[in-house]
């Protein structure tokens, strides 16, 4: 984002947190107290929409929405319009989704097949590189060029784009760090797994009815989920929880869970030995599994024989759409034989989801209150370290911080 595009934002943090307010978070998780409830409004929102998602890597779309050269989707990150589209020679682009003429959205709805995208409203074309190569009438009927007008420098906008699996990743300001050096401590944490044959198997999508923040630290936490979802933990006799960030890259827990038997095992993940598990590069004394948030929308979920991806992408300061895709492992994700199993897992996951919906609705509009009443949140320090990191990197980035 431009200098000018930041000051006519016309805010900076100290303008919605005191510094009181920012050292309460940071003191020790036990006596720490979390975000004021106006952090979770409209004009917050609004301050996050030019000083937090274009600073920083984002996730915003799943590259196997994007198979083919020539397939191109639109993207909304908090207000800030996209595209990715996938080259001809298969390269993935992200570009602002607005026309070079006058900022009509070039791209409506995902397409495929495409060698040129072009404007509904004047038909200005792009091709997939974003180079301008029609302006039709511009110089008068039946005249497509003009003399006074160079195409060369009116082009699409590109954004700066990194895939990680098949999350793809978007800066927009153009000044983060590179994003191989900002993924580094998640594909470092990861490193013991053979991640590179994951093929997608299971989708679905739904909406929360609340901040995106409100919706992410729900997903940060395990804390809820005997008594949130019971299910997920059934014949569960031992967790071996704990917290496990990096700075502004990821923060989440993890599991060794331990099940009364083999079978019980199978049945709580929803899965059997049919499916084959992630390969370990190296041995381990417990089978961990990982859930985590790859700061600020991203989320992953890593289990014994399959990866759920998914994207947390706020849409105004009230609602956040998620997707989530669930991979597996080469041929696992399509093999009819494994169908039964895999749809089995996806129903039990899209329900946990959902049991979150009434969670983050209601935290979400006591939200709108808790400030006038002079409540604060506070952090359970053996479960919630997660939820503390990620309130700190929201202010960290809203403050400018360097990585």
């Amino acid at each position: 984002m431009s200098q000018r595009a930041s000051r006519r934002s016309g805010s900076q943090l100290s303008d919605f947190l005191s510094e009181a307010e920012i050292a309460a978070l940071y003191r020790p998780t036990a006596e720490a107290t979390g975000l004021p409830g106006r952090a979770y409004d409209s004009e917050f929102y609004r301050f996050e929409q030019h000083s937090l998602f274009p600073r920083t890597w984002c996730a915003v779309a799943l590259a196997s929405d994007l198979p083919d050269p020539g397939d191109a989707v639109p993207v909304m990150l908090a207000g800030w319009s996209l595209i990715v589209v996938r080259g001809e020679n298969g390269t993935l682009r992200a570009f602002h989704n607005i026309c070079r003429h006058r900022a009509m959205r070039v791209l409506e709805k995902p397409c495929k097949g495409r060698t040129t995208l072009s404007c509904p409203w004047h038909r200005w074309t792009y091709d997939l590189a974003g180079r301008l190569v029609a302006t039709p009438r511009i110089g008068g009927e039946h005249r497509n060029t003009d003399p006074g007008f160079a195409p060369a420098a009116d082009g699409l906008k590109p954004v700066r784009l990194g895939q990680y699996l098949d999350l793809i990743f978007v800066n927009i300001d153009g000044e983060a760090p590179p994003f191989d050096e900002h993924i580094a401590p998640l594909r470092e944490l990861l490193d013991e797994f053979d991640l590179a044959d994951l093929r997608l198997g299971e989708r679905f999508s739904l909406r929360y009815p609340g901040n995106w923040k409100v919706s992410i630290e729900g997903a940060l936490e395990e804390y809820h989920i005997p008594f949130g979802h019971p299910q997920h933990v059934r014949n569960v006799c031992g967790d071996n929880p704990g917290v496990i960030h990096a700075r502004r890259t990821y923060m989440g827990t993890f599991n060794a869970r331990q099940y009364r038997d083999r079978h019980d095992a199978a049945a709580s993940a929803g899965l059997d030995e049919a499916i084959p598990p992630l390969l370990r590069r190296r041995p381990s004394d417990e089978e961990r599994a990982y859930s985590m948030i790859i700061f600020p929308t991203g989320h992953l979920d890593l289990r014994g024989n399959r990866v759920n991806l998914a994207l947390f992408l706020p849409d105004g300061p009230d609602h956040t759409d998620v997707v989530l895709g669930m991979y597996y492992r080469g041929a696992a994700a399509t093999e009819p034989a494994h169908a039964a199993l895999r749809t089995q897992a996806a129903t039990e996951m899209r329900r946990v989801f959902e049991q979150d919906i009434e969670f983050a609705r209601h935290v979400h509009e006591n939200a709108k209150v808790r400030d006038a009443a002079g409540i604060d949140t506070c952090f359970v320090p053996f479960w919630e370290g997660s939820v503390q990191r990620f309130q700190q990197a929201v202010v960290e980035v809203l403050r400018g911080d360097r990585m």
